[in-house]
């Protein structure tokens, strides 16, 4: 009995165990991962938390950025809430853009984009303005020069001065009576009519200095407009835009007053001349794909809004936040 109690107790067990082997085993449950964002969902995102201006402008600064290998930096633009049709660039790598700009060019992202890449290009060129600080200093250096010119004749227009007093003293008592004090009178006279002769001079070289610092200024900006011209039709075409969108900026400038004249900037017609032929020396097909083949390499850049938002920034290649960066070099 002991022995068929163990044989049936091993025969159970081995039941036991093919019936185990046969009911279905339940998977541990696996973590989807979240698939990476595409450049569509992104834009699309950024469609959604950025005004209308902005997400334009975004998208401009991002492909001209990517397209022309300026993502090495981050950008700045500001929307400035006046009528006024224009863009600037100042301080280091911002870019202005007035409400009139926008208005005019609504609608027209490859005219848009030409007129962001122009401003790009005053940075990209390192162009610096003259501010009204600098030219008060370059004009005080211009009053400090002219005097150092003309100290000779006042140093010798007072010694003569000094002579006429000491002569018209001795003359008065050598010859006497009015005689004397007359001639004393005119050559002390002459002395400080050179004097004042001095200073006219200094006056009129510093007119004339100013004139000529105000003719190299004027034309060293004119040449610089030339030059972001150039960089504004090279980067906005890499970037996938129509080249007649310079073109297209040109015609708005030309119903500006005064824009047939060279002023800062070159007179408009001549603008246009350049940028026609900018597009036979740059054909648009070999810039596209220069562009095409760059931005390929890259992904979409991130952006950060302001508070008051009033400007956007658009980040470089690494990103907007220095504790994400580390995090990506050493590990949370």
């Amino acid at each position: 009995m002991l022995n068929w109690d163990r044989t049936l107790l091993t025969t159970s067990s081995l039941c036991l165990l093919l019936f185990s082997a046969m009911l279905p085993v339940q998977a541990k449950p696996v973590q989807q991962k979240k698939p990476a964002p595409t450049a569509t969902t992104f834009y699309q995102q950024a469609k959604k938390e950025l005004p209308e201006d902005f997400y334009t402008l975004y998208r401009v600064i991002d492909r001209i950025a990517r397209a022309n290998e300026l993502d090495n930096r981050p950008w700045r633009v500001v929307a400035v809430p006046k009528y006024d049709v224009n863009a600037f660039a100042s301080d280091v790598n911002l870019v202005a853009i007035y409400d009139g700009i926008l208005d005019q060019l609504a609608g027209d992202s490859s005219a848009l984009a030409c007129v962001v890449a122009h401003e790009m290009g005053h940075h990209t060129k390192r162009h610096i303005a003259v501010g009204a600080a600098q030219r008060t200093e370059l004009i005080a250096k211009i009053q400090e020069e002219a005097t150092k010119e003309v100290l000779g004749e006042r140093e010798t227009a007072n010694q003569e001065s000094t002579a006429a007093t000491v002569g018209g003293a001795v003359l008065g008592g050598v010859i006497g009576g009015n005689v004397g004090g007359f001639l004393g009178s005119v050559l002390g006279n002459q002395g400080t009519q050179r004097q004042v002769e001095s200073q006219q001079r200094i006056n009129e070289i510093v007119e004339k200095k100013k004139k000529e610092l105000e003719q190299r200024l004027a034309e060293q900006e004119r040449q610089q407009e030339f030059e972001a011209d150039e960089i504004g039709y090279i980067a906005s075409v890499k970037a996938g835009f129509e080249p007649e969108g310079c073109l297209r900026v040109m015609q708005v400038l030309a119903q500006t007053p005064g824009s047939e004249f060279d002023t800062t900037h070159p007179a408009v017609p001549k603008r246009i001349e350049a940028i026609k032929a900018l597009i036979i020396k740059y054909p648009p097909q070999t810039l596209v794909k220069e562009g095409e083949a760059r931005i390929s390499k890259t992904k979409p850049l991130t952006y950060n809004i302001s508070k008051d938002k009033t400007s956007l920034r658009i980040n470089s290649v690494r990103g907007g936040s220095q504790a994400d960066d580390i995090e990506r070099r050493f590990g949370k």
